[in-house]
């Protein structure tokens, strides 16, 4: 007997019992949307996760620290640093230089540096590698990148680092201007404008009797605010780390301070950063460095721990979910277990015709496995509907209570139905009607043909 004349008796049976196929395929459709809509859940969750994860680190950056003793660990040099770049799939590594004595300092601005605000080294002002900058993932509002011809204490800086400036001669609120509207929408112009104003970078001892030293600075470009790449984005300076090293070297010798330790200062790093080229490669050069002995983190760290609490519950989820597929299974073994009590001549017809015991078999197989086909298409269609009115009602809600992120409503998924979880959800469907009817198909082939026409 040919496959299509195996089919074309299969549908034939089932449209022949039309409700009790209506039954059972309902049970397999409820069984389905349970399993699909509760994974869902849990993929949504991790849609989520690495959506806040992405908004607010770069996956791609890995972070490595030295603070323990030189003794212990280590310290990160240049030529650690051209071990690092040395790596597979590593796009750029830079030092990041952290200043122990330079800590009093300020940005200012203006004749006589009217305007002013403070900056930490290491937070608001970030000193790397000038080649690094370019391709440490940075996007430009306007301006460009340091290049090589540049001249000493070139920088570049957030984007809104014009709004940080504040008039310490006026009292608050009137010292600085908001970056944001005021209560008429109107957005104000900061004091300074960090194209055509003197600005310049002064650091000050905080000890009686100690000498400040300042140095002009010369902007080139603007940075667009991107908190994932860090918080000198929106208002910070970013500049050569060669430029940060002499203006320590140079306040140590005014203010005559003695360095504790033997490392040299100008070429030892307490930290550095590495950029990779793909998501995909961070944890192979994540291993890499961990086997230099040096300390690590990346976001992607953090991103696998929550996926892997989130597969903790889509496994609690999927299992609630299977409950409802174990009763469709049943009622699937139900249904073909009656239809065997009910063509017990038919199959003795067959028999006797000559009909070979895997078509018998075939037939009640191609049946259970129809209604679970049929269900889990349904089944996977009705989830997308529910998936989508969830998700709309979430973001309506959303919407009408004003949730939003630097002006722009964000959208929130409460189920997401990846190809992949549609195609699981119809195989597992058709599985479970396979493996539901395996037992009454065998039990239907088993039936001795004379005694089924004589008992009909």
């Amino acid at each position: 007997m040919r496959t299509s004349d195996l089919l074309k008796l299969s549908k034939d049976n089932l449209k022949r019992r039309k409700g009790r196929t209506i039954l059972t395929v309902l049970g397999v459709i409820i069984g389905t949307c349970s399993i699909v809509m509760m994974v869902s859940i849990g993929v949504a969750i991790n849609k989520s996760n690495e959506d806040m994860i992405k908004s607010m680190e770069d996956l791609t950056r890995i972070e490595v620290y030295n603070y323990r003793n030189e003794k212990e660990q280590a310290p990160i040099t240049d030529d650690v640093i051209k071990k690092f770049k040395e790596i597979p799939n590593v796009k750029i590594a830079t030092p990041i230089y952290q200043s122990e004595y330079l800590n009093n300092v300020k940005i200012k601005a203006g004749n006589s540096g009217k305007y002013e605000f403070d900056a930490y080294v290491g937070n608001e002002i970030i000193g790397m590698n000038k080649d690094a900058i370019e391709y440490y993932g940075y996007e430009l509002e306007d301006g460009r990148f340091i290049n090589k011809t540049d001249k000493p204490y070139t920088v570049i800086v957030g984007q809104y680092a014009d709004y940080q400036f504040r008039n310490p001669k006026r009292q608050w609120p009137h010292d600085s201007v908001s970056r944001f509207p005021d209560e008429n929408g109107v957005v104000h112009k900061a004091f300074v404008d960090i194209y055509k104003d003197k600005i310049s970078i002064n650091v000050k001892s905080q000890e009686q009797g100690g000498k400040a030293i300042e140095k002009p600075l010369k902007v080139v470009g603007r940075l667009k605010e991107n908190y994932g790449r860090g918080y000198e984005t929106s208002a910070g300076i970013v500049m050569n780390i060669d430029d940060l090293v002499e203006l320590e070297k140079e306040y140590i010798k005014v203010n005559k301070i003695k360095v504790q330790g033997s490392r040299n200062k100008a070429k030892s790093y307490k930290k550095a950063v590495v950029k990779v080229d793909d998501i995909k490669n961070v944890e192979g050069v994540l291993t890499s460095i961990k086997d230099m002995g040096y300390e690590v983190y990346s976001a992607t760290e953090m991103l696998e721990n929550m996926k892997k609490s989130t597969q903790t519950i889509q496994l609690i989820l999927a299992g609630l979910g299977s409950i409802s597929m174990l009763v469709a299974a049943i009622s699937i073994a139900n249904t073909m277990t009656m239809a065997i009590y009910e063509r017990r001549k038919e199959i003795g017809i067959m028999k006797v015709l000559g009909c070979e015991i895997k078509n018998i078999r075939g037939m009640f197989l191609m049946e259970s496995a129809g209604i679970g086909l049929l269900g889990g298409v349904i089944g996977i269609i009705i989830c997308y509907i529910l998936s989508f009115i969830l998700n709309y009602i979430a973001n309506s809600m959303m919407m009408s209570n004003g949730m939003m992120m630097d002006g722009v409503i964000q959208k929130t998924y409460i189920s997401i139905i990846p190809a992949w979880l549609s195609l699981i959800g119809i195989g597992f469907s058709t599985l479970v009607g396979m493996l539901s009817g395996y037992f009454p198909a065998n039990k239907a082939v088993k039936i001795s043909a004379l005694t089924a026409i004589k008992n009909d």
